[in-house]
């Protein structure tokens, strides 16, 4: 009887030791992860929107097993000719996990983009804005957790822009611009 009490005695401290870091958390929670980001998104120029590379670093905290932030900022090169103009962002994203494995966490996410533009080359404008949304999935590495790889696609995006160039066609607004939103990146995690 002795034997059956301190056994459950020892389940018991066991299970309540155990209900703040369940086994099936995601590893890299409650840690801040830094690292590099590539952007593939559309900005707006006076012929619609153009292709943009976009290199940000970028800050990501998973506050808990449902929520996460990423915060950045970065500058890009336009895909058009002349390649004169220099894109310059910065990104606030809310990251709402929707199944999480200890390596592995797959994401709905919301992301707000202002930007600016200068030069002289293909008349883009001088501040854009941006709101996408889209889902990703982020994979913290087996031999290494602290570093995880990332992939988003963002295919809903809302454009607000100001007119540059000259160009009074260029204000406006467009939404589903494109379906090439796309971002990839690293982040290494450390506990802050």
């Amino acid at each position: 009887m002795r034997k059956t009490l301190y056994s459950a005695l020892i389940l018991t401290v066991a299970a309540f030791a155990a209900v703040g870091a369940r086994a099936d958390d995601y590893i890299n929670i409650k840690k801040a992860g830094v690292g590099p980001s590539l952007d593939l998104v559309d900005s707006p120029n006076n012929y619609g929107l153009a292709g943009t590379n976009l290199g940000t670093v970028d800050l990501r905290y998973w506050a808990n097993d449902k929520f996460g932030v990423d915060l950045g900022a970065g500058f890009g090169l336009p895909q058009v000719s002349p390649n004169s103009e220099f894109v310059g962002v910065f990104r606030a994203e809310g990251m709402f996990a929707m199944k999480e494995t200890r390596h592995d966490v797959f994401y709905l996410d919301g992301e707000f983009m202002p930007g600016f533009g200068s030069g002289s080359g293909a008349g883009y404008s001088p501040f854009f804005m941006s709101l996408q949304g889209g889902f990703g999935i982020e994979h913290a590495l087996a031999e290494m957790p602290d570093l995880a790889v990332y992939a988003e696609w963002n295919p809903l995006s809302f454009n607000i822009y100001s007119p540059g160039g000259g160009a009074s066609s260029e204000t406006g607004l467009g939404f589903m611009g494109s379906v090439m939103n796309f971002t990839t990146g690293f982040r290494y995690y450390f506990k802050p």
